[in-house]
């Protein structure tokens, strides 16, 4: 269920809702984004999942093999009801995917594109600048909350509406 009543929600509310009203899907709109983490893990995918992945279709073009992100990334940031501890919240957006994958084969190595994922980050998307929102969902079964998508248009005066 998508929670339409309230669309600028913080984190907390969106947690909330979900085991009130079961919402699984929230907009955040985070008041300071202070970090974006990049951590390695493991390069290979699990052996169920890459039996899973190795499977072939009855139909139609098999597909490429999917090549799994040697890195996670996850947002760290304060919405109005953080207090002193931020959230920390990962990122299973694709384009975020894509972009790591386009850097890395546009810059030859791994950290510079880290770096020019954090540039773009930072310099445009999280830009103050920018009136940034989090489209967050939740993993089945586990209940956690993560970005699957960012929204990020200019700042507008409210005057400009009227």
């Amino acid at each position: 269920a998508l929670l339409f009543a309230e669309l600028w929600l913080l984190r907390n509310s969106v947690i909330c809702n979900r085991a009130a009203e079961k919402v699984s899907l929230g907009i955040v709109r985070p008041v300071e984004i202070l970090d974006l983490k990049v951590e390695p893990v493991e390069r290979k995918w699990k052996p169920e999942w890459e039996a899973t992945l190795k499977q072939f279709r009855l139909f139609g073009d098999q597909p490429k093999p999917l090549e799994k992100l040697p890195y996670k990334f996850s947002y760290v940031f304060r919405c109005s009801d953080t207090g002193d501890k931020p959230h920390n919240a990962m990122i299973e957006d694709w384009e975020l995917g894509v972009l790591y994958r386009k850097e890395v084969e546009r810059l030859g190595d791994e950290q510079a594109a880290i770096e020019s994922v954090r540039k773009k980050f930072f310099d445009q998307m999280c830009n103050p600048s920018r009136d940034t929102r989090f489209f967050m969902g939740t993993v089945f079964p586990y209940n956690t909350w993560v970005v699957i998508g960012v929204f990020w248009p200019p700042k507008t005066s409210q005057n400009l509406l009227f």
